[in-house]
């Protein structure tokens, strides 16, 4: 039941861009990440009443900040630009910057199985973005990456609070504050900046349902689900479950979103998905892994 657990977080999380791609292309990023944020957050502290301490809502803010606020609007920029199986192609890519990581900050020196995967990673991906069909902006990709440098810097400030705060707590209110910070950014882009977006309270009856699938499935189960699953499972089998996400949008990408890509494409997308799989099974088989940063998408 653990492993069921801990892999609904990653499995759910996996067809984020497929629905934001197919249902809310068009959207002000910042509405839509405020309508994924603060309804989930409310939704959790419904279940389970929570309230933080003074002394606690200066580290929920700041991981609401880092978590939601920023990482959020960083995400749905990019997805909203980008065929939802490249953002996979992006985030499969997430390693590279965990090593970066491992050697700046944990002083560990990596192996050379995962130097090399690493290298094959970014070899792809490179490849991939720059023969897509689709028209790749800078922007796009440069929001993908800043998004996954934010996720990294959260992960590390949020694996040190739930030491002092609980856990859910902690993920209720990091949902409710980040949500609310992205309010106002919200306002500004959807009234005030000039640019024209669809109403976000003028919703199809598809949109709608997509809406619901963000808040609940893609949000309060499957941060529940992970959040739960840290202290129950080993860090190892935490990193190789989260693997899960990008490998799920680059399939439902090119199969259900018809993401057009050639049959070269298609075979390094796989050399990818098989290069990432081999370097956490050697090394979590050989005891070997170096120490990892705990990763909340």
């Amino acid at each position: 039941m653990r492993v069921f657990i801990a892999l609904l977080g990653p499995l759910l999380w996996g067809t984020t861009y497929a629905t934001v791609s197919a249902f809310f292309a068009d959207w002000s990023p910042y509405a839509l990440a405020a309508w994924r944020a603060l309804p989930a957050g409310i939704l959790l502290l419904l279940v389970k009443p929570s309230l933080p301490k003074i002394s606690e809502v200066p580290t929920l803010l700041i991981i609401g900040f880092i978590n939601i606020t920023l990482f959020f609007s960083l995400l749905f920029a990019s997805a909203m630009q980008l065929p939802s199986a490249l953002v996979g192609v992006g985030m499969i890519t997430l390693p590279v910057i965990g090593l970066v990581v491992v050697i700046l900050v944990h002083k560990n020196q990596p192996s050379t199985i995962q130097i090399l995967s690493a290298v094959i990673l970014l070899f792809c991906s490179s490849y991939l973005f720059s023969s897509s069909k689709s028209d790749i902006s800078v922007s796009s990709v440069l929001y993908l990456i800043a998004a996954m440098a934010v996720l990294i810097f959260g992960s590390i400030i949020t694996k040190s609070a739930m030491k002092k705060v609980d856990w859910w707590k902690l993920l209720t209110w990091k949902l409710i504050f980040g949500g609310i910070m992205l309010l106002p950014f919200a306002y500004w882009q959807q009234y005030l900046s000039g640019s024209h977006y669809p109403d976000p309270f003028s919703l199809s009856f598809s949109q709608l349902a997509a809406l619901i699938w963000l808040i609940i499935g893609v949000t309060s189960v499957s941060y529940g689900a992970y959040v739960y699953s840290i202290p129950r499972i080993s860090t190892s089998e935490l990193s190789f479950f989260g693997t899960l996400n990008p490998i799920l949008a680059m399939v439902l990408g090119a199969t259900v979103m018809g993401d057009d890509f050639s049959a070269v494409q298609i075979s390094i997308m796989v050399v990818m998905i098989s290069s990432n799989l081999a370097a956490q099974l050697y090394e979590r088989r050989l005891n070997q892994r170096s120490e990892q940063t705990i990763i909340s998408y």
